[in-house]
């Protein structure tokens, strides 16, 4: 079992075919399937299952794509150790994200390593907060920048590095959309809600205040776009809860209502820190703990008139 078809085996099944793996490999495709059939005869079990919608691990394979993501880590990081020994800095890190950071900059916490370490190759994953800690458990990302959960993994380190009021948001032509002061969600108990999905930060923030205000919300649609949602509130589809920031970015017309009792999500960074990381990673985790929020005086503010 060698080095290079583990390596072969995590890029067949995160690009999702052998095309795509021997194009981010630049490795012939022949070259490529001829090592994986190596390495299943090596392992006597058949490793990948081949489906008109892609390429996906067996049981076997999930099993050895496991352990091989854990060996090409600590490959990647003793080289990297090899590296810094020579005053090097150069590697691959990569970094979850949730949709919406609000004050946490992330482009500009990019630019300001890529300046610093500019042999550093970055890769952004952009999921759900719940996607994310299964990924920094899994090893396929090496930190994360996510809604503060109630509960982490073992092993799971983070920093609190923003707090953001959550507001409501509804059409220019709702009955509320001129309110002044903070509205109870109980008051909306009849109004279509538009909701993000199950998984992300938001989804659960709403779920857990709608539940406190005893509301059974109507879930009319359901999206991770935060554009979209802003649209079908401005066209008076429903009601929802959004962060401040992507409130008053919004380009539709809403209005935005403080929320009583007021509604918060911590934005937190996530890190392993019962595994060693490579020098690359440990560099972009601390320039990110370093990192302070901009503009943290929009994160409060009263009730807002309709947004022409």
């Amino acid at each position: 079992m060698e080095l290079r078809q583990l390596r072969y085996l995590v890029a067949i099944v995160d690009h999702g075919g052998f095309t795509a793996a021997a194009d981010v490999l630049h490795v012939a495709q022949p070259a490529l399937s001829q090592q994986m059939r190596r390495l299943e005869a090596e392992v006597g079990l058949p490793l990948l299952r081949r489906a008109p919608k892609g390429v996906t691990p067996t049981e076997a394979g999930a099993l050895l794509l496991a352990r091989a993501r854990r060996v090409l880590a600590e490959t990647d990081a003793a080289r990297a150790e090899l590296d810094e020994l020579q005053g090097l800095l150069r590697g691959r890190v990569v970094l979850g994200a949730m949709g919406s950071l609000g004050p946490v900059d992330l482009p500009a916490l990019l630019a300001t390593f890529h300046a610093e370490h500019p042999q550093v190759t970055l890769e952004v994953k952009e999921e759900p907060t719940v996607e994310l800690v299964r990924l920094l458990v899994a090893d396929e990302v090496d930190l994360a920048f996510a809604t503060r959960q109630p509960a982490l993994p073992a092993g799971v380190a983070e920093q609190v590095m923003a707090h953001e009021d959550l507001v409501l948001v509804v059409g220019p032509d709702h009955p509320l959309a001129r309110r002044r002061t903070p509205i109870r969600l109980g008051v909306l108990a009849q109004d279509p809600w538009i909701a993000f999905k199950g998984g992300t930060g938001l989804r659960q923030a709403m779920d857990a205040a709608t539940a406190a205000a005893g509301v059974r919300p109507h879930v009319a649609f359901a999206s991770n776009e935060l554009d979209r949602v802003l649209a079908l509130v401005a066209r008076g589809l429903g009601v929802s809860v959004v962060p401040r920031s992507t409130a008053d970015a919004a380009r539709e017309p809403i209005a935005i209502l403080d929320v009583a009792p007021r509604l918060r999500r911590e934005i937190v960074l996530l890190w392993r820190e019962d595994r060693p990381h490579a020098p690359a990673a440990r560099a972009l985790l601390a320039l990110a703990q370093r990192a302070v929020p901009s503009a943290p005086s929009r994160l409060e503010g009263a009730g807002r008139s309709p947004r022409q």
